[in-house]
């Protein structure tokens, strides 16, 4: 019988996509030259200094977490606003979020000089400053987000009583979730309205807090229409096109509302002659609002554009590319050198930059094999039966 079980695991090793070996691969390796990094320390193994203590890690959990933000939207769309046709979409989202902040807490594992001290902020409150309440908000965020998934799990294992349980209270945590997510989403824009010296004049502004909150509103969204079409490739499922359709409609009134902050602020700031007068920085200002904003606004306004998957897929592309380049900028590209300092990663940071995000990848591949992820989701092709990821839900389901 056990020999029988060990064949049957081995195939069913076989049957994982080839893609995943590769990300095991790239696990392994980042997270070797993460261990080498705590037995190293900071200064032998970053480009780090005490001038840009914050580097590539920091703007990748920045960014992580915006379009992690996709988890408390949904979440927000299905349970508050009652958009109960978009359901399909909030395990796959869900899985995607939990998994997000947890590379974010990996890698300000790696980012702490003392890592041995991670916990210090869990006993020693320090009340005045934006990252106490950024990490007690990820850290219980993080925890909700288990929870939310749960239902997965216990559906794996056939466990009625414990879904039963959790339905009752799953609006509660729902709640506790999108608060939480929507402190700490505004509160990480939040440390960079006290960078005034740092920060260039055309990012820096007493409202970021908002356009770090309103812009993960975007980035989650985007996140969800991208995962649509990666999940095709990846299990041959896919969420309906009417809830793309109707997220689309959702994004020119997020990318507006946006826009008319952001120009309002520069006007009311009287910053718009930078835009002109900046070089390289009015480059980046005017590219990240062009890609990210401008372009998908317009595309989304269209219906032809929010009707057709690739289409769709373009425009939530440019949304994500625009997001990704501003929480880059004002986290890296556009901070001052001082004293002639500047900075750029070193192989092992990006090393252990690539490792995480495979993991990431990997597990997200995993778990939706071998649990119910897209039990909601519609069959886009179909495959051989023992390489079907719903035939490996049912069976792992029906005990058969």
């Amino acid at each position: 019988m056990s020999i029988k079980i060990k064949i049957r695991e081995f195939k069913d090793l076989q049957s994982l996509p080839r893609y995943t070996y590769i990300l095991a691969i790239l696990t392994i390796l980042g997270m070797s030259t993460g261990l080498y990094r705590l037995y190293a320390g900071l200064g032998a193994t970053t480009n780090l200094s005490t001038v840009f203590p914050w580097g590539i890690w920091i703007s990748f959990d920045l960014t992580m977490v915006a379009f992690s933000g996709a988890a408390f939207t949904l979440a927000a769309l299905v349970y508050i606003f009652h958009m109960h046709d978009l359901h399909s979409a909030v395990r796959p989202t869900v899985l995607f979020g939990l998994l997000g902040y947890s590379s974010v807490l990996v890698i300000l594992f790696f980012d702490l000089g003392r890592f041995d001290r991670f916990w210090h902020f869990l006993v020693y409150p320090n009340l005045t400053s934006a990252l106490f309440e950024v990490s007690w908000c990820i850290a219980i965020y993080t925890t909700i987000l288990i929870f939310e998934f749960s239902p997965v799990v216990f559906e794996r294992f056939n466990n009625k009583k414990a879904l039963a349980i959790i339905e009752k209270i799953t609006i509660i945590f729902v709640i506790g979730g999108i608060t939480l997510s929507s402190m700490h989403q505004s509160s990480l824009g939040a440390l960079f309205v006290i960078m005034l010296p740092r920060v260039h004049p055309l990012w820096y502004s007493i409202i970021t807090p908002e356009f770090f909150l309103v812009s993960s509103l975007a980035a989650g969204i985007s996140t969800i229409i991208i995962g649509s079409y990666l999940s095709i490739w990846m299990y041959g499922r896919t969420l309906d096109q009417k809830v793309i359709e109707k997220l689309g409609i959702l994004m020119p009134w997020i990318l507006g509302f946006y826009l008319l902050m952001k120009i309002g602020d520069l006007i009311f700031s009287h910053k718009l002659g930078l835009l002109f007068t900046s070089g390289i920085f009015s480059i980046l200002y005017v590219t990240e609002l062009t890609i990210g904003v401008i372009v998908p606004l317009i595309l989304f306004s269209m219906k032809s554009f929010r009707k057709d998957r690739n289409k769709s897929l373009i425009a939530a592309l440019f949304v994500a590319a625009g997001i990704a380049l501003n929480r880059f900028d004002i986290s890296w590209f556009v901070l001052k050198p001082l004293h002639g300092i500047t900075y750029f990663p070193s192989w092992i940071e990006i090393s252990l930059l690539i490792g995480v995000f495979s993991g990431v990848l990997l597990v997200y591949t995993l778990v939706s094999y071998y649990f119910p992820v897209f039990t909601e989701t519609i069959a886009i092709e179909k495959k051989q039966k023992e390489k079907t990821y719903p035939a490996k839900v049912a069976e792992a389901v029906t005990g058969d």
